[in-house]
């Protein structure tokens, strides 16, 4: 609990990775002379997680390069770091946190933020083969495994699972992607700018098995065998699996506090029990009739500086959320904001997929819903301007 020589409540922010450290670094920022600190599951200091998928798995950035602050940093602004223990239970009645060690954490405020885990395909049984990328170690283990030759299936075709089959062909492995939907990211872009994805994709290599996936999979001593529900087989040296995430909830909901298909937030990061906030994708939002999750960096990072203000009572800052998020996939830079439903018309507005360089907007009638690019950050900037004005007019 507070000590009565420090000025403000102790807040203790449970998690390691962006949204835990923003939220730290945001109170201070904000003036906040409280006790903080943060609990995390890893022994490493937090660090950032797209280039886990990306430069990490290539070898392009090294551990240092992922730090989400400098060693001194913490020291300097005065965040106390307890890592290597995770938090498995809380009593928000004594304002307790639970250790997976047994230990106990007091808080005045506590934040929950400890993200999400890759979601597990139960037709695919635990193997040496079978991989799943969610922390460092995780990548550093399927970088040893993307040797020349390998041949690499890639389960989804998200924007995760895509960055990775595209490191993987950037090292020279043989790669099948097998997708359960009809085109790559098509749920999010629209089925055109997805077939185009999906071409340029293979015009590098790549191999798509869409409107599929694993019905059972046996280990074999030279392979990992894929039976798809189509009638197919893959034979894989290295199966990777991207098919979305799950968030640990059952010890907040234990807790009494609700959850949903994540920990229920306000647009302030309030939960239904007084003086525990969320942030990062471990939380989700009800409005309008509509769950919507927290996912992606920009939104972990915006939803930290939203849980600094309320946490400290002062104005929230103005960040127009818009669900953007970007991915990297070879020479792709995919840009993406709002939403693209399925009735809603795509049109290109700039560049052409020819090219390889284009913006699609997305209209309902005449309300632009989304925005996504193609290497075209800065006419996807004005896009995006463009649909943060439709919102609010949409609002008003």
């Amino acid at each position: 609990m507070s000590d009565p020589h420090v000025s403000g409540p102790h807040v203790v922010i449970a998690g390691g990775g962006l949204a835990a450290v923003r939220t730290a670094q945001a109170l201070r920022d904000l003036g906040h002379r409280g006790r903080v600190t943060l609990v995390s599951e890893e022994s490493a200091e937090p660090y950032d997680r797209p280039p886990l998928s990306k430069e990490y798995l290539l070898g392009t950035r090294g551990a240092d390069d992922l730090r989400l602050a400098a060693p001194d940093e913490y020291a300097r602004q005065d965040i106390e770091l307890v890592l290597g223990r995770a938090a498995v239970g809380l009593d928000p009645r004594t304002r307790t946190l639970t250790l997976a060690d047994g230990g106990e954490i007091g808080y005045d405020r506590l934040v929950v933020a400890t993200g999400a885990r890759p979601r597990r395909l139960p037709s695919l049984p635990e193997s040496r083969r079978v991989h799943y990328l969610r922390t460092a170690a995780d990548s550093r283990r399927l970088a040893g495994a993307l040797t020349g030759g390998a041949r690499v299936a890639v389960i989804g075709a998200g924007f995760i699972g895509l960055e990775v089959a595209c490191a993987a062909r950037l090292r020279g492995c043989r790669v099948t992607v097998v997708e359960a939907a009809a085109q790559p990211m098509a749920p999010i872009i629209g089925a055109g700018p997805a077939d185009w994805l999906r071409r340029r994709h293979a015009e590098r290599g790549l191999e798509f098995r869409c409107g599929t996936t694993v019905g059972r999979s046996e280990e074999r001593p030279d392979a990992q065998v894929l039976f798809l529900d189509d009638g197919t087989v893959v034979e894989a040296d290295v199966v990777v699996v991207g098919v979305g995430v799950v968030r640990d909830t059952a010890w907040l909901a234990g807790a009494g506090l609700e959850t949903h298909h994540g920990l229920v937030c306000d647009g302030s990061g309030r939960t239904s029990a007084a003086d525990v906030f969320g942030a990062g994708d471990v939380v989700c939002r009800h409005a309008a009739g509509r769950c919507r999750p927290a996912g992606h960096w920009t939104a972990a990072s915006d939803g930290a500086a939203q849980v600094a203000a309320a946490l400290l009572g002062v104005p929230p800052p103005d960040l127009g959320e818009d669900g953007f998020f970007w991915s990297d996939q070879a020479d792709l830079r995919l840009q993406f904001a709002g939403e693209a439903p399925p009735t809603a018309t795509a049109t290109v507005v700039s560049g052409d997929f020819d090219s390889g360089r284009f913006v699609v907007h997305y209209t309902e009638g005449d309300l632009l819903t989304g925005v996504f690019a193609v290497n075209a950050p800065r006419d996807f900037l004005r896009g995006r301007l463009a649909l943060r004005s439709a919102s609010r007019q949409a609002r008003t």
